[in-house]
């Protein structure tokens, strides 16, 4: 199925919209613990309005969400999250690496300060050039923009999170369009450290898609689109694509995420090897 989906592409919204809500429904009768991964970001958005709508048809409590709290979101992110999940009455679990987050001296983050299991991360993960030394030993920048900041910062404290929750599944909003590294991801995704299983109901879905069905359901928008930006993480590093609000901008011939390293295709593939999503 997953084959004739991508080569067909002329799938309609609601068409795409039934298969993310057979798939929803399938995660949630095979799994015990599933999270949905909330960032307040679009693609996250629909993704647990998707799973709102699901659980409310089957007349079950909403699934917790998973919140990746790196330590430099934007006010109005955290804003969001408080408000949404209050509104829609569900829990949300925050993932932090605490000791990294702890160890940051203004845009620095010292091996030496870090424990055993993130230093050897670090070494593990890190790009030429990503590991600096001054007069006070090695360092790597606090930035989500290298190898070695976005795996300590986030994929370390989702992993940390799985295997503290026992999560079983994880529903993601990665999408197909986004970059070569996701272009062949299926919606059922088993991992095996820590084990668990990536749900991906929206990998059909266009940038386009996204804002159709934001729109068609009344969802809430992160303050950040309306002012040009069309992919949000974190505040240091996140670019604004255009002056126009995100769904304005020429989706089909311009690059959503422009200026967030990690899409570099290499650097994309090396961090999803290691956990990335």
């Amino acid at each position: 199925m997953t084959q004739e989906i991508r080569v067909e592409g002329g799938l309609s919204l609601n068409a795409k919209i039934a298969i993310a809500k057979v798939v929803i429904n399938d995660a949630i009768d095979r799994f015990k613990r599933p999270f949905v991964v909330w960032s307040a970001g679009k693609d996250s958005m629909v993704v647990l309005h998707l799973v709102k709508t699901v659980v409310e048809e089957r007349h079950i409590p909403m699934l917790p969400a998973l919140f990746i709290d790196h330590g430099q979101h934007y006010d109005e992110t955290l804003d969001m999250l408080e408000k949404i999940s209050r509104d829609w009455n569900f829990k949300v679990i925050y993932a932090r690496n605490e000791n990294a987050l702890s160890a940051v001296k203004g845009n620095k983050i010292y091996l030496k300060d870090l424990n055993k299991e993130n230093q050897e991360e670090a070494k593990k993960i890190a790009q030429e050039g990503e590991i600096l030394s001054d007069e006070n030993g090695e360092y790597f920048e606090y930035s989500l923009e290298t190898s070695v900041g976005n795996h300590i910062l986030k994929t370390i404290a989702m992993n940390d999170a799985i295997k503290r929750y026992r999560i079983d599944a994880l529903f993601t909003g990665i999408r197909w369009d986004e970059n070569p590294a996701r272009s062949w991801e299926v919606f059922i995704s088993p991992r095996e450290n820590p084990p668990h299983v990536r749900v991906h109901p929206i990998l059909p879905f266009t940038e386009r898609n996204i804002w159709e069905y934001t729109f068609k359901n009344n969802l809430p928008i992160h303050p950040l689109y309306y002012q040009g930006y069309r992919s949000i993480d974190g505040k240091y590093d996140s670019k604004k694509t255009g002056d126009k609000p995100a769904w304005e901008q020429d989706l089909e011939h311009t690059k959503e995420r422009a200026g967030r390293s990690q899409d570099k295709e290499g650097m994309m593939e090396k961090l999803r090897r290691f956990g990335y999503m």
